[in-house]
């Protein structure tokens, strides 16, 4: 190879390389509304998957339902946790328990809330499933 061929290439690799170091650096999850910014989930194998359903923030009392929907995973599930985090910073942790149809309801807020779901397999492994933000909508 001619040396501009490999210079070229070179310079190529280390602005390539430069760009790459500038990694964002995750937050401590805090926000000023104090429900926190959603985090990274994990997608379970078709095998093991469950659905659970958040359902959006009723527009009157502010309640959030939570629906543990079955799945083919879920025979293999013992446990289901569920946080629920106001926009005040205040939070609740509650057992949704792995039937078909069970829920559990929190009382959220005018603002953004927050909710965590967990489940754990019987063999012992828990997986965060669902971070998402529920944010209050008015009717119309």
């Amino acid at each position: 190879m001619k040396p501009s061929v490999i210079l070229g290439v070179l310079i190529i690799a280390a602005i390539f390389l430069a760009g790459c170091a500038n990694v964002p650096v995750p937050s401590n999850g805090q926000n000023p509304t104090g429900a926190g910014a959603s985090g990274p989930v994990v997608t379970l194998p078709l095998t093991s998957a469950v659905d659970v359903a958040v359902m959006q923030k009723d527009s009157v009392d502010s309640t959030v339902d939570v629906v543990f929907g079955g799945g083919n995973g879920q025979v293999q599930v013992s446990s289901c946790n569920v946080v629920f985090t106001r926009s005040d910073g205040t939070s609740e942790t509650r057992t949704l328990k792995p039937e078909k149809g069970a829920t559990v309801t929190f009382q959220g807020t005018k603002g953004t809330d927050r909710v965590e779901v967990s489940v754990t397999m019987k063999d012992g492994k828990t997986y965060r499933i669902i971070d998402q933000l529920v944010p209050y909508r008015t009717r119309g």
